[in-house]
């Protein structure tokens, strides 16, 4: 591989990395790690038609009106660069609390961003593909 190859599969393997631990804090409601994974000017457009910010988000998580059961994401396609990654796939998703009967199937685009040697999140599109009422375990 040549050095800008090596830079690439590196940025590739980080941004991987990134998308599941920003996907395990969302599922452990751990603003902690959330608030440093996500950028300070990122956007989110949802699948409940809100666009919301960093602080936003966090305050919702916080106070428990954004809380997920479960939480499984898988990728489909990267598209990395040295300063910006575009990464797409899907989501099946469970709230808890008063909507926890659904199970939520979305497709996602993640925007990452590297600033300062450190790479965050800072767009997110999440568009709902179907909703079905989940099954007891």
């Amino acid at each position: 591989m040549s050095p800008s190859e090596d830079s690439q599969a590196e940025s590739q393997r980080q941004i991987q990395e990134l998308e599941q631990k920003e996907a395990e804090a969302l599922l452990r409601a751990d603003t902690s790690s959330l608030r440093t994974l996500w950028a300070d000017d990122m956007l989110v457009n949802s699948t409940a038609n809100l666009i919301a910010g960093k602080e936003l988000l966090l305050e919702m998580i916080q106070t428990g009106r954004l809380r997920l059961q479960s939480l499984e994401r898988r990728t489909l396609r990267f598209e990395v660069n040295s300063e910006l990654a575009v990464v797409t796939g899907n989501e099946a998703s469970q709230l808890a609390g008063a909507y926890s009967q659904y199970k939520l199937f979305c497709s996602y685009m993640n925007v990452w961003r590297k600033r300062q040697g450190a790479w965050q999140l800072v767009g997110r599109h999440v568009g709902l593909i179907e909703r079905k009422e989940a099954q007891p375990e």
